[in-house]
């Protein structure tokens, strides 16, 4: 509505009201006369029927009042603006002189319209939803009641904010979806399938930039969804139980009242205050929105559905004097690196010449590099060096690496160009299973994946990442995820079974949280928009169910001696000094790659400690060395598979 829409509403509202508590006054006088006539002899005014709608019929549609109620309250506002109807209910309910005129349930169901005594239950709107304050210290029959402030002015159509929320909640203003058309659409449509489901914008750490985009999203799909925004500071809301359960209820009553949802921030550092901030979320009833990464089992113990959406950053811009085709280089990057706009600038200064064949990788260098963030700290980044070409692989698994490159390289153009990941929250990252024997060069493909899609590479050992103690995996997990979210990097997890092997029946709590860690991984990997690389050499010990949920299942064969007998060649680089080296006879050793690389690379220590070349003995000297450790006998050539 306009303002002058507003303004006449208004003066018909006041119109409304002020004609319906005359008409009560009328009443209650007839009946302080004659306490045996009958009240509701001549029954309640009919509205005109041409479209208006007063405030008080809002309020019996927003809280589902009968018309009893909707009277009651009516009559209960008219005690706080109309001295006439103070005076007449005291005079019908003889109120002694000086004390507080109220509404007394008695006189309500003698006056009003088709009453009923459950209207001031618990449960019944009036006390549910605090519309009135109830005073039942004598008996039903003789409860008064007063019509609370906030809804006074709702009553009256003044657009006020409830005093008992100031400093915790604020409005907001509704915002477009320009920036997130679709996945804000995404979001309205899941408010309205699910209006009592928990919305959770997370899977991104909640630096600066994350806080802005989700605070967007938020207000876009809540505006999508025809609602406006109250934003809560839950940090403000005490752990007294009453007090929250106060607050909570209030806050319910506001959103309604405001035709808005709540969105409530996890952005304090304190891990206690976060879990108290979404424990206080989990509470309220309307629409919901948590911005932030709450963990699985502190979402598993809310009583609401939880529907998760990932948190976009806030789009960067550049300036107006970059070239257009340097935009075109910045888009791309920015999209792979997910860093903040002031990260951008400071790595456009890095560019000297926008024209020079060196700005592309200049960019793209200082945009990885800036994008790596705290991931150093949880993960070792593995310095890619090796390309395709160095692989000796068989001829359908080198196909699937490269393919698996190629999606890398352009999921932007399938998902957002092209629209495939409108409305998807999962399955938008690329995952996949490396299962093969030690050495057999898993990790050696995963270098090349990286090195042709120009980003980082991170090993994760998941051994070291799975925990004992409950809820500790999760939030290892957590932490790495969400400080991969902007690197753009390939995560490497080595011993993927150390964890997957550990589904099993719930048959106690462990094994409750066990799965729980094992669902928690699946559900980051799917939302991660990256590559996550599982590596195993048990692939027989993992559950076929998680492998449905793997894209890419590549399995790496032990090489035959043809192959052997490549990566044996390719071991020497040209300034190595050779001896006389049978390479037929070292393909015949039973080794994978990974063993063959150590295995010269201890005869070229040797050849050097002695000042000469590196020959077939001192090859064959630690083939035996590495047999050894494999705890297998060697017998030269033809000695056992390793």
């Amino acid at each position: 509505m306009n303002l002058h829409d507003i303004a006449d509403w208004a003066a018909r509202n006041q119109r409304w009201l002020s004609a319906r508590l005359a008409y009560w006054r009328a009443r209650i006088d007839a009946l302080a006369e004659d306490a045996d006539a009958s009240a509701h002899a001549h029954g309640v005014p009919d509205d005109a029927d041409d479209g208006f709608e007063p405030a008080a019929r809002r309020l019996a549609a927003s809280f589902g009042l009968s018309a009893f109620e909707m009277e009651l309250l009516v009559l209960a506002a008219g005690v706080e603006i109309d001295a006439a109807i103070r005076d007449a209910l005291a005079r019908a309910q003889r109120t002694p002189a000086g004390h507080p005129v109220r509404v007394g349930f008695a006189l309500a169901l003698r006056l009003l319209p088709q009453p009923h005594w459950d209207a001031v239950s618990p449960l019944a709107p009036l006390r549910a939803w605090s519309l009135v304050d109830f005073d039942a210290s004598g008996s039903f029959t003789h409860a008064t009641m007063r019509i609370d402030e906030r809804i006074l002015h709702a009553l009256t159509g003044v657009a006020a904010f409830d005093p008992r929320l100031a400093g915790i909640a604020r409005r907001g203003e509704r915002a477009d979806d320009a920036a997130y058309p679709d996945l804000a659409r995404s979001i309205a449509r899941a408010l309205a399938a699910q209006p009592h489901a928990l919305i959770v914008l997370a899977d991104a750490r909640l630096d600066a930039e994350h806080v802005r985009g989700g605070r967007r999203l938020a207000s876009a799909a809540l505006s999508r969804a025809g609602l406006g925004t109250l934003w809560v500071d839950a940090s403000s809301v005490n752990g007294d139980p009453r007090e929250t359960a106060e607050i909570a209820r209030r806050l319910d009553r506001e959103a309604v009242l405001s035709q808005a949802g709540v969105v409530v921030s996890l952005d304090d550092d304190e891990a206690s205050h976060r879990a108290a901030a979404l424990g206080f979320a989990g509470r309220l009833n309307g629409p919901t929105l948590v911005l932030g990464a709450p963990g699985p089992l502190a979402l598993a113990a809310l009583e609401r559905p939880v529907l998760r959406f990932g948190v976009p950053r806030a789009p960067a811009t550049l300036r107006p004097d970059v070239p257009a085709h340097v935009h075109a280089i910045a888009r791309r990057a920015i999209r792979q690196f997910r860093v903040d706009p002031s990260v951008l600038e400071q790595a456009l200064g890095a560019v000297t010449d926008f024209d020079d064949a060196t700005a592309e990788p200049t960019l793209w260098h200082a945009l990885r590099e800036a994008a790596r963030g705290g991931l150093d700290t949880l993960a070792q980044r593995i310095d890619s060096r090796t390309a395709f070409d160095d692989l000796v692989l068989p001829p359908f698994v080198a196909a699937q690496l490269r393919e698996i490159a190629a999606q890398l390289r352009d999921r932007q153009t399938v998902y957002d160009d092209w629209g495939f990941g409108r409305g998807q929250t999962r399955g938008l990252g690329i995952a996949a299973l490396f299962a093969g024997e030690s050495g057999t060069g898993k990790t050696m493909a995963a270098e090349a994946i990286a090195n042709a899609a120009r980003v980082d590479l991170y090993r994760i050992d998941l051994s070291s990442v799975v925990n004992k103690y409950i809820g500790e995996t999760e939030k290892n997990l957590a932490r790495l995820f969400d400080a991969a979210e902007t690197s753009g990097a390939i995560l490497l997890f080595d011993e993927a079974d150390a964890l997957f092997g550990r589904r099993s029946d719930v048959k106690d709590s462990h094994d409750r949280y066990a799965n729980i860690e094992v669902a928690y991984l699946l559900q980051r990997i799917e939302t991660y928009r990256g590559l996550a690389i599982l590596t195993t050499n048990m692939k027989s010990a993992l559950d076929r169910a998680f492998l449905r949920r793997i894209r890419f299942v590549v399995n790496f064969p032990f090489p035959d001696a043809a192959a052997r007998e490549s990566i044996w060649r390719r071991q020497f680089p040209a300034a190595a000094p050779l001896g006389a080296i049978d390479f037929g006879a070292l393909a015949r050793l039973n080794l994978a790659g990974g063993h063959i690389r150590s295995v010269a690379l201890n005869a070229a220590f040797k050849a050097a400690g002695g000042g000469g070349a590196i020959d077939q003995a001192a090859l064959m000297d630690a083939a035996r060395a590495e047999y050894a450790k494999l705890e297998r006998s060697f017998n030269g050539p033809a000695g056992g598979r390793a």
